[in-house]
């Protein structure tokens, strides 16, 4: 089958991408939940790290934002794909399988106990409902929190959209730090590692997504 570009995402998605995005997520997301699971075990044995830039930021009961504020994240992100992404949704799902399954296999390799004075709420109606399935006590490195707009900023177009997760990613990474949800190192290795995984999917080995819908996108 001949491949075709599309640079500007200006083709309708086929088929066939949508049968590659959407269970390709779906697969990270189980991956991701068994991980967790690992980690938690992992963790609940595992030292506590020093960090120096936690000794030196407040510490602040920052749980409903961790929680509320990323879920209005999710929402934004799921909006403006809709909205402003519509022909490039199965391609922005395949980078997102591939960032959940890459931190799922960090997590499972960097065992660590969460910081201890951190105010961790899992009975909170969110958490209780789905939240407890994608986010768990000791999943530390790095921090999803940070990542995911972070990824969204790389892969959506428009400047203001660009702009908005840019801003909700470091609102994010600073939740975690004065809540004590995560080290400064799960933050900081957020943006290397998740730009990092986008250049090389993006620049590097996009042949993949090709070879698996027949699309080469931008």
């Amino acid at each position: 089958m001949e491949r075709t570009a599309d640079p500007d995402g200006l083709r309708p998605t086929t088929m066939r991408e949508h049968l590659v995005g959407y269970p390709a997520l779906a697969l990270a997301l189980i991956i991701n939940n068994y991980a967790g699971h690992l980690a938690d075990a992992q963790g609940e044995t595992a030292g506590i790290a020093p960090d120096l830039l936690l000794g030196w930021l407040p510490h602040w009961d920052t749980s409903p934002l961790f929680i509320y504020g990323f879920t209005i994240f999710l929402i934004w992100l799921i909006a403006a794909g809709i909205w402003r992404e519509r022909r490039r949704v199965p391609r922005i799902l395949w980078s997102y399988a591939i960032l959940v399954s890459l931190r799922s296999f960090f997590i499972s390799l960097t065992p660590m106990h969460t910081p201890p004075d951190a105010i961790f709420s899992p009975d909170s109606p969110l958490c209780a409902f789905i939240g407890h399935h994608l986010t768990f006590k000791h999943d530390l490195f790095f921090s999803s929190h940070t990542a995911l707009p972070f990824m969204a900023f790389l892969l959506f177009r428009e400047a203001w959209v660009r702009i908005s997760f840019l801003v909700i990613s470091v609102i994010m990474a600073a939740t975690v730090l004065i809540g004590r949800f995560h080290y400064s190192i799960d933050v900081f290795g957020a943006f290397f590692i998740t730009y990092g995984l986008h250049t090389l999917e993006s620049h590097r080995i996009p042949q993949v997504y090709a070879f698996l819908t027949g699309v080469r996108r931008s």
